[in-house]
């Protein structure tokens, strides 16, 4: 079979082009929804790189559900970030149920911790398990809302839940009583798997895609072909998942679930039985263990905010597994002398919690697991020092080979920003893909008459004295939000420099938003209601969609380098030196690379945007490399001189005004 269904709703004279006001014929959306269609019709392995502007999602979207209509197969859409998904699931999914004329099933796909659990609540409820009243109130608030929710989602919350108000209601797999659950045919969780065995499309994030892969396929259903967009995350979030993490504040916690001498709650304040008393003591031992451990692991490593790497096992005494092999003994011969099935299960589960724990610490503290990096965190709160030890693998390309694409007949790996140098070798490399076909399509934008690069080459570099440094990004800043009138974003690569740079810009006559102030949704929100300026970080590089008027600058202070003394990428750049490989060519400046064009792509979202990015950091203009990034952003004019900049808006202002009069 030719392109011939995917031609009937997006080519030329197709239903969406002729039949839906305001649907534009896009050339490289047809492209793409052709090599998509082929993919699943031939059992392919596609990559696609499609500019923004291209409309992938619906050239993904329409093939998929043609094709598991067709078949009765499954698809799963997998993203990473939730504004996308969000996207998918308002906006596109209503609109193609509406103009498709195909009856197609569809399911979101969430972790179980993100559902409500109806016993939990009830039980919670009669155990007073709040003492403070802010719990209280939001307790008393869920309770209301699970009458009402058709989801039980905790994002469809009408509040910011607190975690440890969640941590009692919320569904925990190893605490999940299943068909012997009171509330079972009630149950949010398995309502909304039920729907999951009969849909079409399954839209997941790569966190749980990966959870699956770790779970031998036990989370979702058996699918047949997957779309994973924002394909340039993957390695990233198959890292995280495959990382193991243990730090004081989730032990503590843990034992605190079970016994909390202080506000006398917990597991062992609702069980009667003989044993308890000894567990209590047990739990007191744990945590006086934990206690001594971390507070040698401060005395040792000290008290700043910092990250240290272990580059070979640390000569640390490990006190904490004896006492928690201990309550895990212990736990597990109470569950054999309970009646209650919720009181087994949850003796049970926090047995298996126990081991847990301390297989990640043995083996972060002996380095057991072989091509992992393992170090320290230590972050200053309020009121304790939060230390977390973490090992995550090096490298994921083999594990992902056997484990996805060796098993997987379709995938399609899209995202706007998937080449380095017009080829996707750095992708590929990095997580071992080995596609059949490769597509890459530019944006249908008039780059050259939308947009202007201003890559100023007089500013100090980021080496240079940090106050010249950080006074000259900050006078820059603020001229360049006075031409644009505001309607600016400002990305940074670290939370230091943004404040230091919001703490110069304060008092300019628009409003200031920094990031981690607010939900992300709430900025947006502000940001569109008058002209302001946006200060952000990582998320705002990214997945973030603000078309038309409101957003016409973007300043990015710095090129996005990964920091080369973190461990993770010290230790990519170690593999990669072993093998005789140049990491800062082959390594370091395509993962920047990508990252620029994400933050590029944030400008130009429709055909009548305009706006100018400008890059302050002046090694794009006097370092060697700097050409390679350049070329690789969409083709637009470069200048070096402010004035220009302070015309281009003059122009589009004036341009825009006339429009709307």
């Amino acid at each position: 079979m030719t392109s011939k269904r995917v031609d009937n709703y997006l080519g030329k004279e197709g239903a969406l082009s002729s039949g839906v006001e305001g649907f534009e014929f896009r050339h490289q959306q047809m492209d793409m929804a052709v090599a998509v269609e082929g993919a699943f019709d031939n059992a392919k392995h596609l990559i696609v790189e499609a500019g923004t502007g291209t409309g992938k999602s619906l050239a993904y979207l329409i093939p998929a559900i043609l094709w598991a209509v067709e078949n009765n197969k499954k698809v799963v859409i997998s993203t990473y970030t939730k504004t996308l998904q969000h996207q998918i699931l308002n906006h596109d999914i209503p609109f193609l149920r509406d103009k498709l004329g195909i009856a197609f099933r569809y399911a979101l796909c969430m972790g179980n911790e993100n559902y409500l659990s109806l016993r939990r609540l009830k039980r919670s409820a009669q155990a007073g398990l709040f003492t403070q009243s802010d719990e209280e109130n939001q307790w008393e608030g869920i309770f209301n809302w699970a009458g009402e929710t058709e989801t039980g989602f905790r994002s469809d919350l009408p509040f910011e839940v607190l975690p440890q108000v969640w941590e009692e209601v919320g569904r925990q797999k190893d605490l999940c009583l299943g068909k012997n659950c009171e509330t079972h045919s009630s149950c949010f969780y398995f309502k909304a798997r039920k729907k999951w065995f009969g849909a079409h499309l399954l839209i997941v994030n790569h966190h749980l895609f990966f959870a699956n892969v770790a779970n031998a396929g036990a989370v979702l259903p058996a699918f047949d072909a997957v779309v994973f967009d924002e394909a340039q995350n993957l390695e990233e979030a198959a890292t995280q998942f495959l990382g193991l993490e243990i730090s004081n504040s989730s032990l503590i916690y843990f034992l605190d679930r079970l016994h909390n001498p202080r506000t006398r709650r917990g597991l062992l304040t609702r069980i009667d039985h003989d044993s308890v008393p000894h567990l209590r003591k047990l739990v007191m031992a744990a945590r006086q263990a934990a206690d001594v451990f971390f507070n040698q692991l401060l005395e040792e490593y000290g008290t700043n905010d910092r990250v240290l790497r272990f580059y070979k096992p640390p000569v640390l005494d490990n006190g904490l597994y004896v006492p928690l092999e201990a309550l895990r003994e212990a736990l597990k011969s109470l569950e054999g002398g309970l009646h209650s099935e919720e009181d087994r299960v949850d003796a049970s589960s926090a047995a298996e919690r126990c081991f847990e724990f301390n297989n990640a610490l043995s083996a972060i503290l002996n380095q057991h697991m072989r091509g992992y990096v393992y170090w320290l965190e230590i972050t200053p709160r309020k009121r304790f020092h939060r230390v977390v030890l973490r090992g995550v693998p090096i490298h994921v390309a083999e594990e992902l080979h056997a484990q996805v694409f060796e098993k997987i007949d379709r995938i399609v790996m899209t995202s706007a920003t998937l080449t380095t140098s017009k080829g996707f070798g750095f992708i590929k490399e990095r997580i071992g893909y080995q596609p059949d076909e490769e597509l890459s399509l530019d944006a249908p934008f008039n780059y050259p008459s939308q947009a202007m690069l201003y890559v100023p080459a007089d500013l100090p570099e980021p080496g240079d004295e940090a106050g010249i440094y950080v006074e000259g990004i900050s006078n820059r800043c603020r001229e360049l939000v006075e031409a644009s009138g505001g309607k600016t974003f400002i990305l940074f690569t670290s939370y230091a420099l943004l404040n230091q740079v919001y703490e110069k810009l304060d008092g300019l006559r628009f409003p200031l938003i920094r990031q981690g102030e607010m939900p992300t949704v709430q900025m947006i929100k502000k940001f569109k209601e008058k002209p302001s300026v946006i200060f952000g970080t990582n998320s705002f590089w990214q997945g973030v969609d603000i078309p038309g008027d409101a957003l016409q600058s973007v300043i990015i202070t710095k090129l996005p380098f990964d920091v080369p003394k973190e461990p993770l990428t010290e230790a990519r750049i170690e593999e990669l030196r072993r093998q005789h490989i140049d990491p800062f060519r082959h390594y370091q400046i395509p993962r920047a690379i990508i990252q620029l064009k994400q933050g590029f792509g944030r400008l130009i979202r429709k055909k009548t945007d305009t706006g100018v990015v400008s890059i302050l950091d002046s090694r794009i203009s006097r370092r060697g490399y700097g050409k390679q990034f350049i070329a690789s952003l969409p083709p637009c004019p470069v200048v070096t001189d402010l004035e220009a900049v302070r015309n281009f808006f003059a122009l589009n202002m004036s341009g825009q005004h006339g429009n709307e009069q």
